[in-house]
């Protein structure tokens, strides 16, 4: 006899194999822990009375093992999610339907989330907020469904929806975003400068790096800094007086961007300004967040607004974008991190403490971006990135420059990139796997207490910003 999706009082589940082993709901032999030999016999006990309980035939098909959490349906425990999302009340109960059918079973148990307003945090960057809320969200029920790649392709087709990812759903259609791009009507008031090697040539043709091609879309200047021998392959889609050729000094190193970001910093430094961008080459865009929709930045306000947060603070050397991906529309949180690592996007101030009498900053192979933030943070200096203007920055690797020693680190397993910060960082970081690969961790809460020091023209920046 073979028994699926038996529950105990406690509402944990097993199930028997075909040889009569106790199992878990993913057919796992089970494990039963106990403090007691008296724990364990009871447990046992209460096992065999369950089964004879249910009595179930041989050979009769039962449904899969589902497992009910706040806002989740557990389909398949080897399954991966997807967001389930409707527009109301009345069309998730149309969902709720097929899914019934789908599965031979009732889902009465299975709880639906709804978006709430949160109460930012009173903080730094508290005069920005302001967001709006779709009130049409708020009153959009949604759950997690795991399941298997191929349920995912039926639910879409018993619905009848366009499959548009395998991470959400929304049934019948999205709610309708009427404006996709923003504009501040404002100009940056520091330097851009792009760090760029091996990628002239996309598609079969020549065209400028990703994030060239959106300060070209948004017409603000940049500089891109690229290696003697490339210099041709770069003009041949950007124009020469944007490129900067990186002097012999600094060349060959075998240290990945390191010397390029050294040399860009003594530029600004010979130039006497006070701060300047330096950004990864592979930004596709920048986006605002507000109404619950993420919106294309199509002017310098992209960067004024992080600028102008840099410039309210006296003890701010550090500050930028965080990544598109850990900010979603619908999640509201503060406008601003504070005291996190700044990456790929970064605003720096050129008095940033110094590593040795060359004034460098950057240092070491991998993970330079971590090291500066995290220097920085020891030394009770706080940073800040921008939430609610986010990078929509690419995968890390590809093509670019920095590839060579992503290979030479064990293929891009993140082994030495992790250990390289333990060199100097090991009081404020954890050693962790995810997603197959080695990476760090870093213990913000040390951080927590870095205090903003308010310049004395401090100004609550409100901005005129224009949806289309």
């Amino acid at each position: 006899m073979e028994a699926e999706n038996i529950v105990l009082e406690n509402d944990e589940m097993f199930s028997i194999n075909k040889d009569g082993e106790f199992c878990d709901i993913a057919g796992n032999l089970l494990t039963i822990e106990a403090n007691t030999i008296e724990e364990l016999t009871e447990y046992y006990e209460k096992m065999i009375e369950k089964i004879a309980e249910i009595k179930l035939e041989e050979g009769k098909s039962n449904p899969p093992p589902f497992k009910f959490l706040k806002g989740k349906l557990i389909i398949d425990e080897k399954g991966t999610n997807i967001g389930i999302h409707a527009t109301n009340d009345k069309e998730m109960k149309k969902v709720i339907n097929v899914l019934e059918k789908y599965y031979s079973c009732s889902l009465k148990k299975l709880e639906f989330t709804y978006m709430k307003r949160k109460e930012v945090k009173k903080g730094e960057g508290y005069y920005l907020q302001g967001l709006e809320y779709n009130e049409l969200y708020l009153k959009s029920p949604s759950f997690l469904l795991k399941c298997s790649i191929q349920d995912k392709e039926k639910i879409h087709e018993l619905l009848d929806v366009k499959k548009r990812s395998d991470k959400w759903l929304w049934f019948p259609e999205r709610l309708e975003q009427t404006k996709h791009y923003v504009k501040g009507n404002i100009k940056n008031e520091y330097p851009i400068f792009i760090i760029s090697k091996g990628r002239f040539h996309r598609n079969k043709k020549y065209q400028p790096p990703k994030t060239a091609q959106y300060l070209e879309s948004i017409n603000v200047d940049y500089k891109i800094v690229v290696e003697p021998q490339e210099v041709d392959e770069y003009a041949k889609s950007i124009s020469k007086n944007k490129i900067i050729t990186l002097p012999d000094e600094y060349l060959n190193k075998n240290q990945g961007s390191i010397p390029v970001r050294n040399f860009v910093h003594h530029y600004n430094i010979d130039k006497e300004e006070t701060a300047y961008w330096i950004l990864d080459d592979n930004i596709n865009d920048y986006y605002w967040v507000d109404n619950n929709e993420r919106y294309k930045v199509r002017d310098a306000f992209a960067f004024k607004f992080v600028e102008d947060l840099m410039n309210n603070y006296d003890n701010v050397y550090l500050a930028g974008h965080q990544y598109k991906m850990f900010c979603p529309p619908t999640d509201y949180r503060n406008v601003i991190q504070q005291n996190g690592r700044v990456f790929s996007s970064i605003l720096i101030r050129t008095d940033t403490p110094s590593l040795n009498d060359e004034a460098d900053i950057w240092r070491g192979r991998y993970n330079e971006d971590v090291d500066l933030s995290l220097r920085l943070l020891k030394q009770g200096l706080p940073t800040i990135l921008s939430i609610v203007l986010s990078a929509d920055k690419e995968r890390t690797g590809g093509s670019g420059g920095n590839e060579e020693i992503y290979v030479e680190d064990n293929n891009h397993s993140g082994v030495e990139k992790s250990n390289s910060l333990l060199e100097h960082h090991a009081d404020c970081i954890d050693i962790v796997e995810r997603y197959g690969r080695t990476h760090h961790k870093i213990k913000t809460e040390m951080f927590e207490n870095n205090k903003y020091i308010r310049s004395n023209d401090f100004t609550e920046n409100k901005y005129n910003i224009i949806y289309k």
